[in-house]
């Protein structure tokens, strides 16, 4: 399904919000432009199928992770969160990091022409930094953006307003068919980005699926969250990055979104362990309910209790060693591996040793 979309300036307040505040509040202020562009809905981005996800997530209490981002107030929120809480934006070092490992990659390629594929752009800060390397007198870069969320797809986009972009928008976790982005009749190798998507999707479902699409002329570029031991003191630590007010107002969101009352709910963070693997565990985000009450989605009613409990968010934790493991069990190996100093970011350039060459 395609929909062409005309990027510009709205000329009159938004339901009382005035544009400049609504610009503002998405984070685009300084990248508007004029322009028809053609979004590309995958069927795992069509509105009866994400409602379908959700009334599935509702019946075994765990909401599908793209509800957190799909909406444009959702959007928002997880960009003022990331604004306060993600490493790139608030340490220089961890920028510094992903620029050496965006410049590696680039020196690393045997052509002058490649595919950039962003799997999970977000607002497109961190492609935007590695494309500003891949200087245009020396490369030739085909550029296609993929995201849940349509808002931060566009909004990357705008971003990137240098470059002519593809624009997608699908459902990760329901693992697209990305052959159909290679529209070439010659095939270009591909820089696969997958930045900060591991860590809340998952190593079970999203590592075999990065592994079943690299090839092997690809280079994957990917980023994870990790723990330096895993200890108690780690996780005490590394809880505070996902309890916290902007976090609470984003996992909020999407549960007023959802049909929810303020005081419907407690928000509940925990730490749990990752069944079989060493070094390894996840934060969980649950939403306690207060009272009986029923939720209506999809044509369907789904009554809950007091004391139930709906899984909102959750994000993995790996030690080092732990997560090298883990792509080495998948036959993904390590072309280089860049952790900060503090063992709590590692951005990975990954071939794939399965994939035979065609």
């Amino acid at each position: 399904m395609q929909i062409r979309c005309h990027l510009m300036r709205s000329k009159s307040p938004v339901q009382g919000i005035s544009e400049s505040n609504l610009i503002d509040m998405m984070m685009l202020r300084s990248y508007t432009l004029d322009v028809s562009v053609q979004v590309t809905f995958h069927s795992s981005a069509l509105p009866d199928v994400i409602q379908a996800k959700v009334a599935a997530g509702i019946a075994v209490h765990r909401l599908p992770a793209g509800l957190l981002y799909a909406s444009i107030g959702q959007s928002a929120r997880w960009l003022k969160y990331a604004r306060a809480w993600a490493p790139i934006h608030r340490r220089d070092a961890i920028s510094a990091l992903y620029q050496s490992v965006y410049r590696s990659t680039l020196d690393s390629m045997e052509r002058d022409e490649f595919h950039y594929l962003a799997l999970g752009c977000g607002d497109g800060v961190k492609d935007a930094s590695f494309l500003e390397l891949a200087a245009p007198d020396k490369w030739r870069v085909k550029v296609t953006l993929l995201d849940v969320s349509p808002y931060l797809t566009l909004g990357a986009a705008q971003r990137l307003n240098a470059w002519q972009t593809q624009l997608h928008v699908a459902d990760l976790e329901s693992q697209p068919d990305l052959s159909v982005l290679d529209l070439e009749e010659r095939r270009q190798p591909r820089v696969i980005s997958c930045l900060g998507m591991l860590p809340t999707l998952g190593h079970a479902m999203l590592l075999p699926y990065l592994a079943s699409v690299l090839k092997p002329e690809d280079r994957l570029v990917i980023s994870a969250n990790l723990s330096p031991t895993a200890s108690d003191e780690d996780k005490a630590s590394i809880k505070s990055q996902y309890d916290n007010p902007e976090a609470r107002l984003w996992y909020s969101g999407a549960l007023l979104e959802l049909g929810l009352e303020r005081n419907d709910f407690a928000l509940r963070c925990a730490v749990e362990s990752l069944a079989g693997i060493a070094g390894a565990y996840r934060i969980v985000v649950q939403a306690e309910i207060l009272r009986g009450l029923e939720l209506q989605v999809h044509g369907e009613t789904y009554p809950m209790a007091a004391g139930d409990r709906l899984e909102v968010f959750r994000s993995e934790r790996w030690t080092p060693s732990a997560l090298r493991h883990l792509f080495s069990h998948q036959g993904l190996e390590i072309i280089q591996a860049s952790v900060s100093n503090d063992c709590q970011e590692g951005v990975y350039v990954i071939a794939n040793r399965n994939q035979s060459p065609v």
